[in-house]
């Protein structure tokens, strides 16, 4: 499940982050040993304060790094994956979004501080698949992934508990998460609506998201507790876009 994926991919978070700016830190000296010398103890004072000082996109190199591994996916998909995404936000880094429309503005990082050090961490291959995922089409990257509950007015899921809709760029499959069986399969074609809207009930200590979903002429609702009713609006962005394009 996503939130599994993005909790696994942020607890190795700091691990991996600590790790590239060492090697850039080392490289660093290795290349002026005749005005720098950096002994263990300094050496691992100063890459823990730039960790702490660390922009969002290295914080997203770092974590997408991680997801390469955790997701068996490339560089370039790991960047834009909304696990990683997620994984961002959970661990409190800065926004990955802001940083790249910075430096598209030609606001590029002040020499010394953390975020200049981005480049000195990432290699060519990286730096390549940063820059064929544009923060633009970053939230919009399949698969999306929303878990949920049916409610009602779907009968092929009637009776099911927890459930994934799965959006990719071929459609929506409804997937029993504990065996990963598909119950219910729609091609763009086939759909005719997405909606997101938001509820508090009694059921819920607070406000969750409703998804409406109209597919082959029948109208289905179902709930996602665990989600926020405006981030899973942005999640399901790419997904909307789609549908309104025809697929």
């Amino acid at each position: 499940m996503l939130e599994d994926s993005a909790k696994r991919i942020a607890g190795k978070g700091r691990e991996a982050l600590v790790g590239r700016l060492r090697e850039a830190f080392e490289e660093t000296a290795a290349a002026h040993t005749d005005v720098l010398e950096l002994d263990p103890e300094r050496l691992d004072q100063m890459v823990e304060r730039a960790a702490d000082r660390a922009d969002g996109l290295q914080w997203r190199r770092a974590l997408a790094a991680v997801a390469t591994e955790e997701l068996g996916i490339g560089l370039g998909e790991a960047l834009g994956h909304p696990a990683v995404a997620r994984a961002q936000e959970l661990v409190g880094a800065p926004s990955y979004e802001d940083g790249r429309a910075a430096i598209a503005e030609g606001n590029p990082p002040e020499p010394g501080t953390a975020a200049a050090e981005v480049d000195a961490g990432g290699t060519d291959d990286e730096r390549g698949a940063e820059e064929e995922t544009p923060a633009s089409t970053i939230s919009e990257h399949f698969p999306v992934v929303v878990e949920v509950v049916h409610r009602q007015g779907l009968p092929a899921l009637e009776g099911e508990g927890e459930l994934e809709l799965h959006f990719s760029e071929d459609g929506l499959k409804v997937v029993r998460p504990r065996d990963g069986g598909a119950l219910a399969s729609y091609a763009w074609t086939e759909l005719d609506s997405i909606e997101v809207d938001g509820r508090r009930g009694r059921m819920w200590r607070r406000r969750s998201a409703r998804v409406d979903l109209g597919a082959k002429g029948l109208h289905g609702q179902f709930d996602a507790p665990d989600a926020d009713p405006e981030e899973l609006r942005r999640r399901l962005e790419p997904a909307v876009a789609k549908l309104g394009s025809g697929g």
